[in-house]
């Protein structure tokens, strides 16, 4: 299900632009429509990477687990892509960023997680937590399908674009 970006992520600040060393890992259920937006976004992005260089690494996953912390701890640079749920049709991308308080210990950590939790993992494990954003998308459909609606499709191609570099939002 789509992750509501919680009041603790700092202000909106632009992404700088991403190095071969940072990693963006999108994530969601592809199963319920427009909750795939983070997959969706770093499949595309891994597509267009591919003809480049100089690109960051990309993962895409239906949610987030510990086995991901080892990724974490060797980029300089971590954005997480993931799905909002958007009340407005013009809800644009949410571009945050995780600072260095936003680390407080959840309860648990399962078969799931949330970035703060990982970086946390990261940190503890590896001793590295590096620079994190988290790109939400605007999603509007969470019925069972594996399309998303037309509005968030256009978002997702915006969050490609201002992860390939090409500011378009």
């Amino acid at each position: 299900m789509a992750s509501r970006l919680s009041s603790s992520l700092a202000p909106a600040i632009p992404l700088p632009r991403l190095p071969p060393t940072a990693l963006v890992i999108g994530y969601g259920n592809t199963l319920r429509s427009d909750d795939g937006a983070g997959v969706i976004a770093a499949t595309r992005l891994a597509e267009q990477a591919s003809t480049l260089q100089q690109a960051p690494r990309v993962i895409a996953a239906q949610q987030l687990t510990p086995d991901l912390a080892e990724n974490i701890a060797s980029a300089a640079q971590v954005v997480f892509v993931d799905a909002y749920a958007a009340d407005q049709r013009d809800a644009g991308l949410r571009v945050e960023s995780l600072s260095r308080g936003d680390t407080q210990p959840s309860a648990a950590l399962d078969h799931h997680a949330d970035p703060a939790a990982l970086l946390r993992l990261a940190d503890r494990l590896y001793g590295k937590r590096p620079t994190a954003w988290v790109i939400g998308i605007p999603a509007f459909r969470f019925d069972i399908g594996e399309s998303a609606s037309p509005a968030t499709l256009h978002r997702i191609d915006e969050a490609v674009a201002l992860l390939g570099g090409q500011r378009r939002y």
